[in-house]
């Protein structure tokens, strides 16, 4: 099975001086999944995983605490996901913004998705999913917001101003798709159409007419389709392709190829690529590598890279203002990885660049978002197969 996760670097993301409310947060939240784990285990739940991650830069910085389980109930195939993001930003506005101020910013956002599969036939499969967010999709809509309400919300009496609400972000999404086996063990071909409704915070601007405001909701079409394939005993391919379209957007196409090589019996080698399109003019690309040695039976040690770059974001769910501005993005890992009879375990550590081309007249308000920034990411997971 292959896992792809792609990012504008908005490196799905702590301040020492609120680590310890975090980590107690977290302690509550895990205390709830283990307890969901024993209630529902007597239900046909066959595998858990539970995942800790942290992305740490200067001024962002992220924590991702995930837990999911697999398991069969009545021919059904089921997965569910609970997450919970917490956003640590200190906001610093630009030298020259007269109302802006220095904040420390602290936004939770939960998560729930659930995958259903059935076969119908020997060689053809439904998939039914569900998907349901309540907060933020990232730190830089958390920068945004904060800038919003500090520029928007004192201006009393300036007409328009009742178009300015304090918001809470949110996203709801469904979709279905048949996974067809056209060849037995070999072939694997998925399609898929997906609804996402986005109750995003909207941007504003301010001109002679008074305020103005950007839309609050976003809904998104797409289809996908996907095909995996077994070419040798050693080499296994995946390519995917999608569109999607976004209220007031254009179309997005999505490419994406994958190639993984067994090199030896104790070496693997996973490749990936991809490009994205949308107008007017948003191209991305992308590219990634990562070599896995297995020392034992048991344990594996890997390294990986990745590089990806972009012209620039257009017709964002903001204004055209906030439109973030070129950016390359390289990465650097390694991880160790421990698979047992029943417990597999695996930590991970990246470093990476994010460079951004430098804001113009329009985005300078915004440069001490779309900053130059190091990233630290470190990944700590653990699965148990009942």
């Amino acid at each position: 099975m292959y896992r792809v996760q792609m990012m504008k670097a908005d490196h799905f993301h702590l301040t020492d001086r609120s680590t310890a409310v975090r980590i107690s947060s977290n302690r509550r939240f895990c205390h709830l999944i283990i307890a969901l784990s024993l209630a529902v285990r007597s239900y046909g739940i066959e595998t858990g995983e539970a995942s800790f991650e942290l992305l740490d830069s200067d001024l962002f910085k992220v924590s991702l605490l995930t837990a999911r389980a697999e398991g069969a109930v009545d021919g059904w195939e089921l997965e569910t996901t609970l997450s919970r993001t917490e956003y640590d930003i200190d906001f610093r506005p630009a030298p020259f913004d007269l109302l802006g101020r220095e904040v420390h910013v602290n936004r939770n956002t939960h998560s729930f998705s659930f995958i259903a599969t059935k076969t119908l036939e020997d060689s053809l499969s439904l998939i039914m999913g569900l998907g349901l967010r309540d907060g933020f999709p990232n730190y830089r809509a958390v920068w945004l917001d904060t800038y919003f309400e500090q520029h928007f919300a004192p201006l009393e009496g300036v007409p328009g101003h009742e178009l300015y609400q304090p918001f809470e972000a949110s996203a709801a999404s469904f979709n279905v798709g048949l996974k067809w086996e056209y060849l037995p063990a070999n072939g694997i071909a998925t399609i898929s159409l997906a609804r996402i409704q986005d109750n995003v915070s909207p941007g504003y601007e301010i001109d002679f007419g008074g305020i103005a405001r950007s839309e609050r909701v976003l809904a998104t079409s797409s289809i996908s389709l996907t095909s995996e394939n077994v070419l040798s005993q050693r080499l296994r391919s995946r390519v995917a392709l999608s569109a999607s379209e976004t209220s007031a957007r254009e179309v997005r196409y999505t490419g994406e190829v994958a190639l993984n090589a067994a090199l030896g019996e104790r070496f693997i080698c996973r490749n990936k690529s991809g490009a994205l399109t949308e107008n007017p003019q948003f191209d991305a690309y992308f590219y990634g590598t990562a070599f896995e040695h297995s020392v034992s039976d048991v344990l594996s040690l890997s390294i990986n890279a990745r590089r990806y770059s972009d012209t620039g974001v257009v017709g964002n769910a903001l204004l055209f203002t906030t439109a973030a501005p070129g950016l390359r993005n390289d990465c650097l890992g390694i991880g160790l990885r421990y698979a047992g009879e029943s417990w597999s375990a695996k930590l991970n550590a990246k470093h990476s660049h994010s460079n951004f081309e430098p804001t113009n007249a329009n985005t300078d308000f915004f440069r001490n978002l779309y900053v130059d920034a190091d990233w630290l990411t470190l990944q700590l997971a653990f699965a148990k197969r009942f």
